[in-house]
């Protein structure tokens, strides 16, 4: 079986995300991991909004920046809300991928 690749237009689109995230909301972490039970890559944000807020409050703010950076006539972002899985910095992913983040296939934007 061969892997989904994570090309470049993921990587910037990615940055682009995390860059908006980070105006609305404090980002711990975010990096894409490679997850191969679904074959894909998920964009991770790591926040303690999540614990402090709750996800679903989370995951409607980000699927409305989706929304939004899907329509600018500049550069249309091109992620699928589905590729977006948020954690909370307590979280035992997030605890792993940072004590072996050199070892897995991942991509890092920030890493606290």
């Amino acid at each position: 079986m061969y892997k989904t690749t994570l090309v470049e237009a993921d990587i910037a689109d990615g940055q682009r995300v995390v860059d908006e995230l980070e105006r609305i909301m404090h980002v711990t972490a975010a990096f894409w991991l490679y997850l191969e039970e679904e074959d894909d890559w998920k964009l991770v944000i790591v926040s303690p909004d999540v614990a402090e807020k709750g996800p679903f409050n989370l995951y409607t703010n980000i699927a409305a920046l989706l929304n939004e950076l899907s329509i600018d006539p500049r550069k249309p972002v091109q992620m699928p809300f589905a590729r977006v899985t948020l954690l909370s910095p307590n979280s035992l992913l997030y605890q792993r991928v940072k004590q072996f983040s050199g070892l897995l296939d991942a991509h890092v934007y920030k890493m606290a």
